[in-house]
């Protein structure tokens, strides 16, 4: 089911006015009509995948290659958010499942017009999106790079279809972002023709032909408009959540589907052909966009950066660290480190520490999260230093809210950017101490490994926070299961109404690291080294810290010599 229809590209500014014809031929440069009937063509979309509730709270978890939940039937993609617990093999965490569709690696775009023709399910609880995001990341994580809604539309508010742009200094948190919205009565029994057309200009929303916003370029810095980078497609229904799930989810309404007759994408004439790693293959059929030797695919999963060959910027290029086994997303974590956590003075901002909180009933039962990294809030808005190396940890209060919270500050690393194995051991250190105004908050360190499902599997353990200061070792072998995720942090869990801190400091994470350096025992990441090199610091070897010369060297075991000498670089 294809309709032909005349479109017109458009110049004017007017909220819903009429629009004019631009003396400029499109050029269709990218297309998906959903001809073949099956899973979504694999040569077009990828899948995110998993139920972290997406830094909106959202309830659903969303899979991968699951006709239920995506499939292409009779000339249209179906994305159909199903009620049923997930996963089937174990004890659900999730009461719903559905998919989020992107064009990433396959369709990236610098300018052009994006169509989209759709119809839209219906019902309380229902947050469908068409909306693009950063392929590059630019600028740094959400809000910085950028954010396009062509098309946002929650069921409960039937017919009201938004449009909307989001960046640094102008975003859903500051309440001064361009955004617009329209009554369209038959959203859910009719398609209509969802559209931006985006120029160094600015861009333009249509509904139909008819403009439904006009977001001029203001010329001045990316903190206002980091729309000057590629963006990629992103189709999705989401269930419940802070917005979607604002008057209850209605459980009796599914399954509830958007419909996706076709995506069509233009060139105006200012389309900037993508080809990043200039080998004459463009992006968009370049299974390797930036050159690194890891394909598109397999930075997705990574989480890396598929138009940068070192995502974390330390010198070593993305595929380099996969084979020696460090991580391409952190700086501190290359070949011949075993550091695993990085900017634990939080100078860096928020990134890349999470905060996430759970939010549990009386019976212990999770009913809802929301969490730093989807810019409902930032670290810092949790966490401040209290002295040079100090710092404090809050949870937050609610009143006069009844329920249970559960706050976890963390950094977090994707086994396959580590390329974990069985036997790996992991260790996570510090020195901490906790106060509550309640008996029954739950106060910990911790070291968890999350498998497919995001359950907390065996290895994961735990170390209690009292009012004391300790410092704490923390250390797990990893066992034969697959993991998914490994994260190394503190935890704060108790009543909304009441109070808890816990002060940290000297956070360390490592990965098989050494117990002996140079032939001299490790104890807490340090070396005594007598009256040879004092003490020594070696949880980031081969880069060293000197407490006697008060700064880090370059000096890997090799440079020691069995005389005593040794050659070492300042950094």
């Amino acid at each position: 089911m294809h309709a032909q229809t005349l479109y017109t590209f458009l110049s004017g500014s007017l909220l819903l006015a009429a629009t004019t014809v631009l003396a400029v031929d499109p050029v269709l440069i990218w297309s998906d009509e959903f001809d073949v009937d099956g899973l979504p063509d694999s040569s077009k979309w990828l899948y995110d995948v998993g139920g972290s509730g997406w830094g909106n709270a959202e309830e659903q978890f969303y899979t991968e290659e699951r006709l239920e939940n995506a499939r292409v039937e009779s000339g249209v993609l179906i994305i159909e958010a199903r009620k049923e617990g997930w996963p089937p093999s174990r004890q659900p965490t999730h009461e719903y499942t559905s998919a989020r569709l992107l064009s990433k690696g396959y369709g990236d775009w610098l300018y052009g017009r994006i169509e989209i023709r759709a119809k839209l399910p219906a019902g309380t609880g229902t947050w469908p999106a068409i909306w693009m995001m950063p392929t590059g990341d630019a600028y740094g994580i959400w809000p910085r790079s950028g954010e396009i809604d062509i098309m946002e539309h929650v069921g409960f508010d039937m017919g009201t279809v938004h449009g909307s742009l989001h960046s640094l200094n102008n975003n859903w948190l500051t309440g001064t972002y361009p955004t617009a919205f329209t009554v369209v009565p038959d959203v859910d029994t009719t398609f209509h023709d969802y559209a931006i057309e985006w120029s160094p200009a600015g861009i333009i929303f249509t509904i139909d032909g008819t403009e439904l916003l006009n977001a001029p370029n203001p010329g001045t810095s990316w903190e206002d408009w980091p729309f000057d980078q590629p963006f990629h497609l992103i189709l999705n229904v989401a269930v419940g959540g802070s917005w979607g799930g604002q008057q209850g989810v209605d459980p009796d309404i599914w399954p509830q589907r958007l419909e996706v007759d076709y995506v069509r994408v233009y060139d105006l004439g200012d389309t900037v052909a993508l080809d990043t790693d200039n080998d004459q293959d463009p992006n968009a059929t370049d299974p390797d966009d930036d050159g690194d030797g890891l394909t598109d695919i397999e930075e997705h999963v990574l989480g890396t950066n598929i138009l940068k060959q070192d995502t974390d910027g330390d010198g070593y290029k993305d595929l380099e660290e996969i084979e020696a086994g460090t991580s391409p997303l952190l700086a501190a974590s290359y070949p011949g480190s075993i550091g695993l956590l990085i900017n634990t003075d939080f100078s860096d901002g928020d990134f890349p520490w999470i905060v996430h909180t759970n939010f549990f009933d009386f019976d212990d039962v999770w009913f809802g999260q929301v969490g730093s990294w989807g810019g409902a809030y930032t670290v810092l808005d949790w966490v401040e230093p209290v002295g040079e190396s100090e710092f404090v940890f809050y949870n937050l209060r609610w009143e006069p809210e009844q329920f249970i919270a559960e706050h976890l500050l963390f950094q977090e690393f994707k086994s396959l950017s580590l390329e974990m194995t069985p036997g790996d051991v992991i260790r996570f250190r510090g020195t901490a101490s906790a106060i509550a105004s309640d008996e029954t908050f739950i106060i910990e360190a911790f070291i968890r490994v999350l498998d497919r499902s995001f359950q907390k599997m065996p290895e994961s353990v735990e170390f209690a926070l009292g009012p004391d200061p300790v410092s704490f070792e923390l250390e797990t072998s990893l066992g034969e299961d697959s993991i998914n995720l490994l994260q190394l942090g503190l935890l704060i869990k108790g009543p909304v109404w009441e109070t808890a801190v816990v002060t940290f400091s000297n956070l360390e994470g490592t990965i098989n690291e050494e117990e002996s350096w140079a032939g001299y025992p490790v104890v807490e990441g340090v070396v005594d080294t007598g009256d040879w090199l004092g003490m020594l610091y070696v949880g980031h070897r081969p880069w060293i810290w000197s407490y006697s010369l008060e700064g880090w060297m370059y000096l890997p075991v090799s440079h020691v010599g069995s005389s005593g000498a040794w050659v070492y670089v300042v950094r």
